[in-house]
């Protein structure tokens, strides 16, 4: 996995570049965690494929899209404006994932198999429901270093306190 850092949310032409970038060292999918479509463009102007990023991408790259991560926050933001209007609002932190129906990953691109999608799905399900947990250990750093042991299944606090890339990523961290 290769990687490169914006260090910024919003920059459609970086993006672009940056995507540009990566295939042109020969990558084959892209991911990434900006705001906007450039990345999913860029794939679908080069042929390659991509994971779409907040929503389904398929508008701006039909062929390029193999799934959507999403986000869905309606519900929560539905109850906290009636805890706002009713006076019951407390400020606080919010960690929903694929359990509470936060994220998920839909919107499957055609040349994704019926039958990798089910499993995607299956998982997906798996880990709602505290059956599957993608990071247990062993999670091991890209120094060599192992970070979590075989077995262990890390806490949120410890998921948010990551402060290094998984093995197998070609990189270092921003400093």
């Amino acid at each position: 996995v290769k990687l490169v850092w914006l260090n910024e949310w919003f920059n459609p032409p970086r993006e672009r570049d940056a995507a540009m970038t990566l295939m042109d060292q020969g990558a084959d999918v892209l991911a990434f965690h900006t705001a906007s479509t450039a990345v999913m463009a860029a794939a679908e102007e080069r042929g390659k494929l991509a994971i779409a990023y907040h929503s389904d991408m398929r508008g701006v790259a039909p062929h390029a899209q193999l799934a959507a991560v999403t986000h869905h926050w309606e519900a929560y933001d539905i109850a906290r404006v009636r805890a706002i209007r009713n006076g019951s609002w407390k400020s606080g932190d919010t960690w929903g994932g694929v359990k509470e129906g936060m994220v998920r990953i839909e919107a499957f691109g055609p040349q994704v198999p019926a039958k990798v999608r089910d499993e995607v799905l299956a998982r997906q399900k798996d880990i709602a429901a505290g059956l599957l947990h993608p990071f247990a250990g062993p999670v091991t750093d890209n120094t060599g270093k192992l970070q979590v042991p075989r077995g262990q299944v890390p806490r949120d606090a410890q998921i948010l306190q990551m402060n290094y890339l998984v093995e197998g990523v070609q990189g270092a961290l921003p400093r």
